[in-house]
């Protein structure tokens, strides 16, 4: 499976108000990876650090922050089909 996540994905990218900490040295809204899956297997975790800019650094404090979290077959598998939710939206809001 394709897996993808995106922080504050209603914002234009350079207003994004929610940064993944990536390899300790870069930052980005989206994570995406793809997720090798056996039948038999236990399931798989991910731990991925978000933080929040610095409020000094983004005017819009009050929305808000909307999550998406997508999960897709990879495009060179023809006839198979993902069935159930393959799309999550969510708000977080304080």
């Amino acid at each position: 499976l394709e897996a993808e996540l995106q922080l504050d994905w209603l914002k234009p990218k350079l207003s994004r108000r929610v940064l993944l900490l990536q390899d300790h040295q870069s930052s980005q809204s989206s994570w995406h990876e793809p997720l090798d899956l056996a039948p038999g297997t236990p399931p798989e975790c991910r731990t991925l650090t978000a933080y929040l800019r610095d409020k000094d650094d983004f005017k819009d404090k009050l929305s808000p922050v909307a999550l998406s979290l997508s999960l897709a077959l990879p495009g060179g598998d023809p006839g198979l089909v993902l069935y159930g939710d393959t799309l999550v939206q969510a708000q977080v809001g304080g």
